[in-house]
């Protein structure tokens, strides 16, 4: 396997979000080695390097294979209120190039609205001067699922076959919203 350059242990351990003690302990070195591999202060041999850059690899396809939905959510949710008309929604969706949005009232989650619900609204009739002044609650979908933020990214996945998007909560409250879109970027 190729090796980076010794310079990009500093940025790798960094990248990964985990100390000089951690990587360290990882590749069975001390933390003072580490200290001085990223200083350059050391000529280190092949095998504490390589050590050192497979325990970087290891860890990184670890995180990888235990991604949960806190790493892949995004912030801040845009969302509308269940009182919002449709001509807020739909001005809302092209501002930010949204096609779906969860409908809040105050800090719960009471539904969901999408462009295909309102242009449905159009295809069973309705003007689109009514149109704009329908308010969302009178045709909001159901809610997208809620979960906590240590959900596996496989889970994730399941319960996005199934809804456009998915919720995310901490301690109670929505923290984020991971949509399909979302889970595409991490291939």
């Amino acid at each position: 396997m190729p090796f980076p350059r010794v310079e990009e242990i500093k940025k790798m351990r960094k990248q990964l979000d985990i100390t000089q003690s951690e990587l360290a302990r990882m590749a069975n070195v001390s933390q003072s080695t580490i200290a001085k591999l990223e200083r350059s202060s050391i000529s280190a041999s092949y095998e504490i390097v390589t050590r050192v850059f497979e325990a970087i690899e290891n860890e990184g396809k670890l995180r990888k294979l235990n991604r949960t939905a806190k790493d892949v959510l995004h912030t801040p949710i845009v969302s509308v209120h269940k009182d919002s008309t449709l001509a807020e929604v739909s001005d809302l969706m092209k501002r930010r190039g949204y096609s779906q949005l969860p409908v809040m009232n105050g800090e719960t989650v009471v539904g969901s609205i999408s462009d295909e619900t309102i242009l449905n609204q159009l295809r069973q009739g309705t003007s689109l001067d009514e149109l704009s002044h329908i308010r969302v609650e009178g045709v909001m979908n159901e809610a997208y699922p809620v979960i906590p933020e240590t959900t596996a990214v496989e889970m994730v996945a399941t319960l996005l076959s199934g809804s456009p998007a998915v919720l995310v909560q901490r301690k109670g409250k929505i923290s984020g919203i991971i949509t399909k879109s979302d889970l595409l970027k991490l291939i």
